[in-house]
């Protein structure tokens, strides 16, 4: 009889279990049976195996899997599988319809130089070749693999973007290795020739449109409307419900577009490679209305440039207020004065929209005064006249 084990962990929804040993036809039924009294303990919960110490798995252990994914409706994952069982699993034809996954590989012994820390996650040049993004202990693997899905959709879309490898670890925290090219972000770069200012905030705006015209295979990406409208649900603190429904027909008002959407594009987040722009960071990426991104620059830029502008973008005020200028004109190819106004009329209400979600949507942290203080205004430029504000963001056909 084979030796075999089963524990099991319920987190976030996941049920996870540990087999230890060997299933065979000896033991598979005791590993049906395990699985099934879990299953009716969490029966909406989504099941997963962390196969570290499993050395194998027969036939009728794969019936019984094959049985399982059958009255499941998400995919049934395996990580950390050995080659043995990964083998096994291709062989039979059930990696294809199983999610699995190789143990991640651990580069905690090599020596990465430290480059920044930006919102808990730190980038690290590890050699020539390769730059590592680490998160904070606290980020889930699950999230870490959606931003390696997002960075991969948004190559393939267009956007320019740095290849990403694969996900490892590095001092028990999850990273994503990227190609490792000379970058520098806009902000460092203005600050160290301010006469380049003109030259960036012009490459910002064209590359801002390029990214706009891309649009991402469909379902690939969240659609920003459904991530602006969670983020205004978790304003509870600081709006009353009546407030937040406001806001979520604020942002039902703006149309519906396939563009794709960066989420967080201001100069220090926006990097220069060989003179070309490139992004790095993808969580935020969305499909969507333009209005979306050119409100969030505007708020950085201009609306909230008093405080965002040294805090979060390592420039000062001028330089931010300057850079959007320059920006917006190149973005919509003109310097007629009245139709740049006519953009930044309705541009600056998603600004509002973003500045009174801010402090719901993980870009910088926010004091729990400067939430309070960033609700009122929202309360006394935006929802007091939201029934106009709705019908200008209606416009918003770019």
């Amino acid at each position: 009889m084979g030796s075999f084990t089963m524990t099991f962990k319920i987190d976030d929804n996941v049920l996870m279990g540990y087999p230890v040993g060997r299933i065979d036809s000896t033991n598979a039924k005791m590993f049906e049976n395990d699985i099934a009294l879990m299953i009716n303990k969490y029966p909406s919960a989504e099941i997963a195996f962390d196969c570290t110490n499993l050395e194998y798995i027969s036939s009728a252990g794969l019936r019984i899997l094959l049985s399982l994914s059958k009255k499941t409706k998400a995919k049934l994952r395996f990580i950390n599988v050995t080659q043995g069982i990964y083998d096994i699993l291709n062989i039979t034809g059930f990696s294809s319809i199983f999610d699995v996954s190789l143990p991640l590989r651990d580069i905690s012994s090599d020596q990465g130089q430290f480059l920044g820390m930006n919102n808990g996650i730190s980038l690290y040049r590890m050699d020539d070749d390769t730059m590592l993004k680490v998160y904070p202990t606290w980020q889930r693997l699950d999230d870490v693999k959606k931003e390696l899905t997002k960075a991969k959709a948004a190559l393939l879309s267009g956007v320019p973007v740095l290849i990403s490898y694969d996900i490892v670890t590095y001092n028990g925290r999850y990273g994503i290795a990227y190609e490792t090219p000379n970058v520098k972000t806009v902000s460092s770069l203005i600050n160290f020739h301010q006469w380049d200012t003109e030259k960036y905030a012009a490459e910002m705006g064209k590359t801002l449109r390029m990214i706009h015209s891309c649009t991402p295979e469909h379902g690939t990406l969240p659609r920003t409307s459904e991530l602006f409208t969670k983020n205004a649900l978790k304003m509870d603190k600081y709006f009353a419900s009546k407030e937040i429904h406001q806001l979520i027909l604020l942002i039902n008002s703006i149309p519906s577009a396939e563009s794709f959407n960066y989420g967080n594009y201001q100069p220090n987040n926006v990097f220069v490679m060989n003179d070309e722009l490139i992004l790095v960071d993808m969580s935020g990426i969305s499909c969507g209305n333009p209005i979306f991104d050119l409100g969030m620059t505007y708020m950085f830029c201009v609306l909230e440039a008093n405080w965002l502008a040294k805090n979060v973008m390592d420039i000062n005020v001028a330089q931010a207020k300057k850079l959007w200028d320059i920006m917006i004109r190149n973005y919509f190819a003109t310097n007629d004065e009245d139709v740049i106004q006519s953009y930044e009329k309705l541009i600056r209400v998603s600004a509002m929209l973003c500045s009174a979600l801010l402090p719901a949507m993980n870009i910088i942290n926010i004091a729990k005064n400067d939430a309070e203080k960033l609700a009122a205004k929202a309360r006394r430029d935006l929802l007091s006249n939201d029934e106009a504000l709705k019908n200008l963001l209606k416009e918003a056909k770019f």
